[in-house]
């Protein structure tokens, strides 16, 4: 069987790839000339050069294919340009989708549940959707692409939908990632958003959860992909309990951080940070939970996922290393 993975370069899309390979799949994955390939280094992958913002190049990658996980997408909170993630989040996603609906290729689109939009403290399952303006260029280019995928399938075409929730694991690149590091090396004496609910899953749960989907998984059917949904504290004190550190002591009260909103965009140069990254980092946690449930994954796809400390030893055991 010869399954195409978009973003295979990537965090989650390497560790897909790698799972097919492993099961005797012949994976051949879409990547750019410029992406760094090391993360599908020593994979036994046909690669094939092209970039999803380029018709061509994606009808030619799908010539004999038998499926398709269309991963691709640039994620970046606070992205100074907000035409170049549409380019990629949704007419990539156009792309991929409608040629792959156009040879009857089955697709799993990879969106998030950001496009979703945010919850209450109760995790709410896959009917949960908040129509309001977007607090990010990422959110709304997700949203975007997700109505995008949801056309299709009503339209017929054999489109399946995952909405995995915070992915964290070894070697995340992401905001997340840092995080890790930087508490890891004992730079994290304050806590902020104590009671913010964030669900989180593992990158390599994440990807069993899409083969899951192609398996078993129905066409226009929408899976959230969610390990553990747990408040800010408990999750920065299971990072501590794990890597033997202390968690902070101090946690600032959320009137306290909305009050400083406007002077740390100012000095969010000084951290190397950007202010636009600031801005939309707080918009994206300002009186909102993230607190989603796997249940529908679980019993339709019989799909597992570790508990967070689980998935948190193998962060800090690859930092370690």
């Amino acid at each position: 069987m010869i399954s195409l993975v978009t973003g295979a370069t990537g965090f989650l899309g390497s560790r897909l790839a790698r799972r097919l390979a492993e099961r005797g799949d012949r994976v051949r994955v879409l990547a750019r000339p410029t992406s760094d390939r090391r993360r599908i280094a020593g994979l036994d992958v046909e690669i094939r050069t092209g970039d999803i913002t380029d018709r061509s190049s994606v009808e030619a990658a799908l010539d004999g294919a038998e499926a398709v996980y269309h991963v691709a997408a640039l994620y970046e909170l606070g992205t100074p340009d907000p035409a170049r993630m549409e380019t990629i989040n949704v007419g990539g996603t156009r792309n991929v989708l409608e040629a792959a609906a156009r040879r009857a290729i089955p697709a799993v689109h990879v969106s998030s549940v950001v496009a979703l939009g945010p919850s209450g403290p109760a995790p709410v399952g896959e009917s949960h959707w908040r129509a309001e303006t977007p607090r990010s260029a990422y959110e709304a280019t997700k949203r975007a692409a997700h109505e995008i995928a949801r056309e299709l399938a009503r339209g017929g075409a054999s489109v399946r939908i995952a909405l995995p929730v915070t992915i964290y694991g070894p070697d995340d690149p992401s905001l997340v990632g840092r995080f890790h590091a930087h508490f890891l090396r004992g730079h994290i004496p304050v806590g902020a958003l104590a009671d913010m609910t964030m669900s989180l899953v593992h990158v390599d749960d994440c990807a069993a959860g899409l083969v899951r989907i192609a398996e078993a998984g129905h066409n226009g059917e929408e899976y959230i992909l969610c390990g553990d949904a747990v408040t800010f504290r408990r999750w920065i004190e299971a990072l501590a309990r794990v890597a033997g550190r202390a968690a902070p002591r101090v946690w600032l009260p959320d009137w306290l951080l909305r009050g400083t909103a406007p002077f740390a965009r100012l000095a969010a140069p000084v951290a190397g940070l950007s202010s636009s990254l600031v801005r939309e980092g707080m918009a994206m946690a300002e009186d909102v939970h993230w607190s989603f449930s796997a249940e529908k994954a679980r019993r339709d796809l019989a799909w597992t996922s570790r508990s967070l400390e689980d998935g948190l030893r193998t962060v800090v055991a690859f930092h370690r290393r």
